[in-house]
């Protein structure tokens, strides 16, 4: 302070000349506050600093204009604050702090604040939870449990989402339990994140999607999910929500899940409108369900006739998983290729179009290309591999039998691929 404004020497004779100088300086260095609408009131000196007490907006002066350099959150007596500063969101009032949290930031790369729900609590949001920008939310083993049909979590960029315990099971649901890219979200990519941490996502087998990628109005790209996901119509949805396949187009790109899948009907599903699907890694121990499960993965068709993709609209490339598949016979009941006479049915579906370069690396050894219906326009660039290529050899030679017939010109796919 000492250093900010004058102070007279002992003795001085013109003391008053240095202070009137300090209430000068203080005509800067304190700040206005008013209502925004009250703004032309004031002189916009240069440095002063106005804060709309209504807005949280923040202005500077240049000794001509007022100009907006960000904004601030209000503070709130009922928002509890821990000993660390986070805020502590009690049951009804996450997304309000979420807000309030998520106010005082401008960029993505700014420093996170913290949401804590109360451990032990249930939480029964009526609307979706938009996890804002800047935002870390610390679910602590509550459970959140919707009150209605729609995305429980939508998650922006510079977010990150800890330990979220999500069921739907006893409500009649069919939409997204955790969406990394909100619908209405700027790119998410590796300097944005929007990470998912631990999570324990409960669903009814064969309802809803677990986890979603999804590249809407900017990519979803290289992002990183990881926990248990159970139930669900598909479990992890990779979406590229828009026909713009650019640079900064629509697609759901080199994202990353690592973790457990159980009793889904789809595993990991790829689908398109148009933007790339592509480059995303899967590393997976996953166990299907009798009643309800189809396809550990699924990627979808390009829905165009053969002559008109001459593009690369609806293509899905590059995408790898790693999985220890459990108990394949639990698709049989299910899975539309499979027959009464076949050893085990079909695991993975790739979609007619410019699909190319994806690989199963099967960890349990046993699994080869006869358990892909592989329809890709390039079919030789896509296939299932294993640690040692379907043999052992030691004192004695394992050899797994194929589960299918070869087809006539002796590629190994499923004997109803159509290319």
């Amino acid at each position: 302070m000492a250093e900010r404004y004058n102070t007279p020497a002992e003795g001085t004779l013109d003391w008053h000349v240095p202070l009137n100088e300090n209430f000068e300086k203080l005509d800067n260095h304190v700040e206005l506050r008013d209502a925004e609408s009250n703004i032309s009131q004031y002189e916009p000196k240069t440095g002063s600093k106005f804060l709309a007490t209504d807005t949280g907006t923040v202005y500077i002066g240049d000794g001509t204009n007022w100009n907006r350099v960000g904004s601030l959150s209000s503070s709130d007596d009922s928002v509890s604050e821990a000993d660390d500063g986070s805020l502590i969101a009690p049951p009804g009032e996450v997304q309000s702090v979420i807000d309030q949290a998520s106010k005082s930031h401008t960029w993505a790369q700014g420093p996170s604040r913290t949401v804590k729900l109360v451990s032990g609590e249930n939480y029964f949001p009526s609307d979706t939870i938009k996890l804002r920008r800047n935002v870390r939310l610390e679910c602590n083993g509550a459970r959140i449990i919707p009150e209605g049909d729609f995305n429980v979590i939508e998650m922006y960029r510079g977010t990150q989402l800890i330990d979220p315990f999500i069921d739907t099971r006893s409500v009649s649901w069919n939409s997204t339990q955790v969406v990394v890219g909100a619908p209405d979200a700027d790119k998410i990519e590796l300097a944005n994140r929007a990470t998912v941490e631990n999570a324990y996502l409960w669903g009814t087998p064969g309802e809803g999607i677990g986890l979603q990628f999804l590249g809407g109005t900017r990519p979803c790209s290289m992002q990183i999910a990881s926990g248990t996901i159970y139930g669900f119509d598909i479990a992890i949805d990779l979406y590229a929500n828009g026909d713009d396949y650019s640079g900064q187009g629509d697609w759901s790109n080199g994202n990353q899940f690592y973790g457990s899948l159980e009793a889904f009907r789809v595993g990991v599903n790829q689908r398109s409108e148009g933007a790339e699907v592509s480059g995303n890694v899967f590393k997976l121990m996953v166990q299907p369900d009798n009643d309800v499960s189809e396809w550990l993965w699924y990627m979808e068709d390009d829905p165009r006739s053969d002559s008109e993709r001459d593009d690369n609209m609806y293509r899905k490339s590059g995408n790898t998983m790693m999985v220890y598949p459990w108990d394949n016979n639990n698709y049989m009941d299910n899975n539309p290729f499979a027959e009464s006479d076949d050893r085990k049915p079909p695991l993975w579906y790739i979609g007619e179009g410019i699909n190319y370069g994806n690989s199963l690396v099967d960890q349990s050894g046993k699994l080869g290309n006869q358990y892909i219906v592989n329809n890709s326009d390039y079919p030789d660039r896509n296939g299932i591999f294993t640690y040692h290529g379907g043999k052992v050899t030691g004192t004695r030679q394992f050899s797994h039998p194929p589960a299918y017939q070869r087809n006539s010109d002796s590629r190994m796919w499923h004997e109803d691929s159509k290319n």
